[in-house]
């Protein structure tokens, strides 16, 4: 009794669970089994919620503590309360799905699902992603039940207890809303992708071909960050898990040739970050945009090609010239993989372009991301070391659900979110209000929909971060006269952003818990080098261009005019490009950069004009022989 009353006793269960979540995904999402839309959602919020319960306690205990008997039955009695609901919601199936909304009664029993299942989606997010998400939701929940009571300027006309349960409980509206819909189709797919990745140690490939192309590069450990994090990033969904993942490997080597503690820590906090803003992927919010935007999932992903190359550029480029210009060392050569070795794998990478293959050919996204995972289970046998066995296959099912309750926490959570706005009508106040406040004035509108990002996107992760922003933010940008995708792909980054943003940067910290830095000051470092993607966002609204918007000759004048300015951009703000820039060179290189990013011809001209200006001072300075690479810092 006292095993099966432990938190170790009920993992065998919950790795049933877990397998059982794995499976019902498969056979539902690849066409084998039919279940009606609505009774999918459901079971999929009882597994997560269940199998949360069964492998997330309450609280951290101290270290040595043993975690109490009545915690694990409470947790034990929550997860089949989860599993009990989608029973009950099973049953009265025919009932609820053809019932006449906000007219037929709602019944005791819907009273109290209704109310469970909503405080265990709160508390499931507590447990996975802290308060910061179940504030908000407890707050627009209270302004359901409250709102009545408010000032004019928010107040709603007032709703009962049962309107409410039955929008957020009994109707495809709140937690069973199109957040959750996501998740139960292509989230997990994707998810899977890169548990079944990871589980065939075949994602080494991207640690050792970024070893493999940065040897002879100064600074190449940077280099390897970038590589490394912006391919684990796009599939990861999380910015900070993923400076944790990658940051072990490449901060200490930073480290070690040179580069300072706050700008290692910075450089693997904004290399994550930018993996979920790079196709195909995103962190798995390109799916999401795409339904939310209605805009496809296709061109969400060209749309967001291009300011990625410029983010990735330009934190390339930054490095780079920090390494010069403090005449840093290059990777340990124990450390470079043997070419041979890495051509020999590279069939490794064969999975990602399945996927980026299938994803082109116009195919469903559920469709892509199961055959993309079933590419790997099949190339993983021509290798001893990256076969499955029977045991390590139903191993990497559970890890899929396992890495899922996360996301799907958070998408259940969110679903509350835009039901409650849905309802009540806060949404279109929150808009008008924001409208109001920027006036005629399409500037000030987009500043204020840059903080209120920032705000609502501290401590988020991706797929929730950008749910709540695209919910509030996008239709005021929308209303303004943007395209759907440009107001969407707006708000998105600078809720990716507030990652990497003082004061709450949780990237930031993240790599200075790993680097041994101050963590403001990191914060701060990675902020300037993530610059570019702090300015890129305007540019696209005024010019959607380089959103891919536009004629193929003005697209492409528009991608080649941004990428040297940011190269300009990257020289200003590290104040180095051919040798050491004084403050007037590094002023006159970011007005370039700027001028060069905004596309148009006058704009242009004028950037191409202060570059080339910088430029000759840099070339009359280098011939002086002055102006060498300073003297390395420890680090």
């Amino acid at each position: 009794m006292t095993l099966a009353l432990s938190r170790q006793g009920v993992k065998p269960i919950a790795w049933l669970l877990g397998l059982a979540l794995a499976l019902f995904q498969i056979w539902f999402t690849t066409g084998f089994g039919v279940l009606d839309g609505s009774m999918m959602r459901v079971a999929y919020v009882a597994f997560i919620t269940a199998l949360i319960f069964l492998y997330v306690p309450g609280r951290k205990l101290p270290e040595g503590k043993q975690e109490s008997r009545l915690a694990v039955l409470i947790d034990v009695c929550c997860a089949a309360l989860a599993i009990a609901t989608a029973v009950y919601f099973a049953m009265h199936l025919t009932e609820i799905t053809n019932r006449m909304r906000y007219i037929d009664e709602v019944t005791a029993w819907d009273k109290f699902f209704g109310c469970v299942t909503i405080l265990l989606v709160l508390e499931i997010t507590r447990r996975t992603t802290g308060w910061a998400l179940v504030v908000v939701s407890g707050t627009l929940l209270l302004y359901a039940f409250f709102g009545d009571m408010l000032p004019r300027a928010v107040k709603h006309t007032g709703f009962s207890f049962d309107v409410i349960v039955e929008h957020l409980f009994l109707l495809n509206e709140g937690v069973y809303g199109i957040p959750i819909g996501t998740a139960t189709t292509t989230l997990f797919g994707f998810i899977m992708f890169g548990a079944f990745l990871e589980r065939s140690k075949m994602s080494s490939i991207f640690m050792d071909l970024a070893c493999l192309l940065t040897k002879n590069s100064q600074g190449g450990p940077a280099k390897v960050a970038i590589f490394a994090s912006a391919l684990f990033g796009t599939i990861s969904g999380s910015a900070s898990a993923n400076v944790y993942g990658t940051g072990i490997f490449t901060i200490p080597l930073m480290k070690r040739v040179g580069y300072r503690p706050a700008f290692a820590g910075a450089v693997e906090a904004v290399a994550s970050t930018g993996g979920q803003i790079m196709p195909p992927v995103m962190g798995t919010a390109a799916f999401l945009m795409a339904d939310l935007s209605g805009a496809g999932y296709l061109n969400v992903a060209k749309a967001a090609l291009l300011p990625a190359i410029m983010y990735y550029l330009a934190l390339l480029v930054m490095i780079h010239f920090e390494a010069v210009k403090r005449n840093l060392g290059r990777t340990p050569a124990e450390l470079i993989p043997e070419a041979k070795s890495v051509i020999r794998r590279l069939y490794y990478l064969l999975p990602i372009g399945v996927l980026i293959a299938c994803l082109a050919m116009g195919r469903s996204v559920v469709f892509c991301a199961n055959i993309a995972t079933l590419s790997i289970v099949i190339l993983a046998m021509f290798k001893k070391e990256t076969r499955f066995t029977f045991k390590s296959f139903l191993d990497a099912l559970v890890a899929s659900s396992r890495s899922a309750l996360m996301v799907s926490a958070c998408c259940a959570s969110a679903g509350i979110i835009i039901g409650v706005l849905s309802l009540t009508g806060i949404g279109y106040k929150f808009i008008n209000l924001i409208t109001i406040l920027a006036g005629n004035s399409l500037f000030l509108l987009m500043v204020l929909l840059m903080l209120t990002s920032f705000v609502l996107g501290m401590g988020m992760p991706t797929t929730p971060a950008y749910i709540v922003v695209a919910t509030l933010g996008a239709p005021a940008l929308i209303k303004a006269g943007a395209a759907p995708l440009v107001a969407h792909m707006f708000v998105f980054y600078y809720a990716i952003l507030s990652f990497i943003t003082p004061p709450v940067c949780v990237a930031a910290f993240a790599g200075a818990a790993i680097a041994g830095s101050k963590a403001m000051e990191t914060g701060f470092t990675a902020f300037k080098l993530g610059i570019v993607a702090f300015i890129v966002p305007y540019m696209f609204v005024y010019q959607p261009a380089l959103l891919g918007f536009g004629a193929t000759s003005e697209i492409l004048w528009a991608a080649c005019t941004a990428l040297v300015g940011v190269i300009g951009l990257a020289a200003g703000m590290q104040g180095w490009l051919l040798c050491l820039a004084s403050v007037p060179e590094r002023l006159i290189f970011i007005g370039g950069g700027l001028t060069l990013i905004y596309p148009g011809l006058k704009t242009d001209l004028i950037g191409f004009a202060l570059l080339g200006l910088g430029l000759a001072i840099q070339l009359a300075k280098k011939r002086t022989g002055r102006y060498g690479p300073l003297t390395r810092e420890p680090a």
